[in-house]
């Protein structure tokens, strides 16, 4: 039986309202139990109605609490048994959702030291509950990021001693756990001349809160070969602005700079590691560019027996220093060629990241190269995993296609990006299929199906592939190049070389434009297919 307390608990119910606490008294040997308004609000029930959550935990508390929740009432209610009662536990309300309820209560015992009644607090602490579960995956998510970034990521307190690290600064430091650089410092593991420099450097920062900002550094170890790192420090500071120490990021470098020593003066090369930002973009541009610059050899190369020659063209004009479209063009076999033209999402050096793992993948899915549905499968299930394992949102297009010049064939499949563009007798049409060859971009949809077709090299006298940046370039009105009009183009060209025929599609392109800056990075390839004897 459930009752209702009357006004002779009034004032103690008062005290604890201020805290939002409300009160409850168990009649173990009558078996009644009474709670207050408060506790009752938290339960979900009127007074009459309410339940003794006491003597029947099982209808009421989450599966996972019952144990502990049993072996304390088990503990207070034992002949001499404990004196006190303390769980946190689930509560389920009457509309099905759980609460958390913090449960405290003192027993009393006859002469004999059974327990006559129980009487205590409770309090609803989801919101504290709740809090504290976010908390905890915040802070789990923060580890998980630190931990699969390749830099070296460190805090260190007032004292400049690491309290905290990622794994690959404890690598770097010789040691198998981050737990066991908790409490070094660098004396710990550098000579005395750079761990000096580094201890004055978090001194200052510590006191003037100025950040030092990828400072490029000498790293000389006891008994080990110089390293050499670009490094930032930042001041640490708790949630009230005081001090606790400072946090760091440090790239290796070594590599880099002792290429550059061996190719040129030092000194002048090091300064210009600290150039701007804008300038190393410019570089990676650069390398970016040279590389698919580079002119493509016909195929098959040698004394490769066949029937057809496959010869091609490339143009490409980036948009931004780091750019996301890109192709590859890569031999199976003596008579066979995969041809892949990717669009990466975005652009600038989160492209250019995602740009530079896919030519790594490329040769991962070396042995499924000859199937263009299970190459694409291959490519979008590794960005997946790598996108997910980050926690990051991008994509990229892709056609691939292989070149089978024994067979006189063209196997193809798509991942979101634009079918090709093909001439036949001097007229230029869009590459269709009546199978479905097109799935969803790479790195999207975990295990994406991916279909494929297959023609013959007979009904092509050139085929041209192309990202997004040609036919979406907007003339003055707003107005989009358009697929027709590449078709237009090519069809009027289509007894041109496929090199020409590129030059001819981007001069119309920049003709639409009336400017040289068309908005996006342009990627095109020609591929012009010639019989042999």
């Amino acid at each position: 039986m459930v009752v209702m307390q009357t006004a002779a608990e009034d004032r103690l119910e008062l005290a604890l309202r201020a805290s939002n606490e409300g009160i409850w008294q168990w009649d173990v040997i009558g078996q009644e139990v009474s709670y207050s308004e408060r506790v009752l609000k938290f339960l979900g029930y009127a007074s009459g109605d309410a339940p003794n959550v006491f003597m029947h935990p099982d209808l009421y508390l989450h599966e996972n609490d019952l144990p502990k929740f049993r072996q304390s009432i088990r503990d207070i209610i034992r002949k001499n048994g404990s004196e006190l009662i303390a769980v946190d536990c689930r509560y389920r309300r009457p509309e099905g959702h759980f609460a958390w309820l913090r449960i405290r209560g003192a027993c009393v015992r006859d002469d004999d030291g059974n327990v006559t009644h129980i009487a205590g607090s409770m309090i609803d602490i989801s919101r504290r509950k709740n809090a504290e579960h976010a908390l905890d995956d915040e802070r789990h998510l923060l580890r998980q990021l630190i931990e699969n970034i390749p830099n070296n990521i460190y805090f260190k307190d007032k004292d400049s001693r690491f309290v905290m690290a990622n794994k690959a600064t404890a690598e770097k430091m010789g040691l198998s756990s981050p737990s066991e650089l908790v409490g070094k410092s660098d004396h710990d593991f550098f000579d005395a001349v750079h761990a000096d420099k580094s201890l004055s450097d978090e001194v200052r920062i510590m006191k003037t809160l100025e950040r030092q900002e990828e400072s490029l550094e000498r790293e000389t170890w006891e008994g080990e070969k110089d390293t050499w790192v670009l490094t930032s420090k930042l001041p640490w500071l708790d949630s009230k602005g005081a001090v606790r120490g400072i946090f760091g990021v440090t790239s290796d470098v070594s590599d880099m700079v002792n290429v550059q020593i061996r190719l040129s003066n030092a000194a002048a090369e090091l300064k210009e590691r600290n150039k701007d930002y804008q300038e190393e973009l410019e570089l990676a541009r650069q390398v970016q560019q040279s590389v698919l610059d580079l002119k493509p050899n016909p195929f098959p190369r040698g004394t490769a027996s066949a029937g057809i020659t496959a010869k091609f063209s490339t143009l490409y004009k980036p948009d931004s220093e780091m750019a996301g479209d890109f192709y590859e063009i890569f031999p199976i076999s003596d008579t066979k060629a995969g041809v892949l033209i990717c669009d990466v999402m975005g652009h600038g050096v989160r492209a250019a990241l995602v740009v530079a793992m896919l030519r790594g993948l490329i040769e991962k899915e070396s042995d499924s190269a000859s199937s263009p549905e299970w190459f694409l499968y291959g490519l979008n299930d590794s960005l997946v995993n790598i996108f997910s394992h980050a926690g990051i949102q991008m994509f990229a297009t892709a056609l691939y296609l292989v070149i089978d010049v024994k067979e006189a064939t063209l196997e193809f499949a798509t991942a979101g990006h634009p079918m090709p563009i093909l001439v036949k007798g001097g007229v230029a049409s869009k590459l269709n299929s009546e199978k479905i060859v097109r799935g969803p971009a790479l790195g999207l949809v975990p295990e994406a199906p991916y279909g494929a077709d297959k023609i013959s090299l007979s009904s092509i006298d050139q085929l041209f592939l192309f990202t997004d940046g040609i036919y979406e370039i907007e003339g003055v009105d707003g107005e989009e190049f358009g697929v027709e009009r590449m078709l237009e183009v090519l069809s009027s060209n289509a007894r041109k070389t496929g090199s020409d025929a590129l030059d001819r599609l981007i001069e119309a392109g920049t003709m639409h434009a009336q400017s040289n800056n068309l908005g996006d990075d342009v990627c095109m390839l020609a591929i012009d297919i010639e019989p042999n004897g």
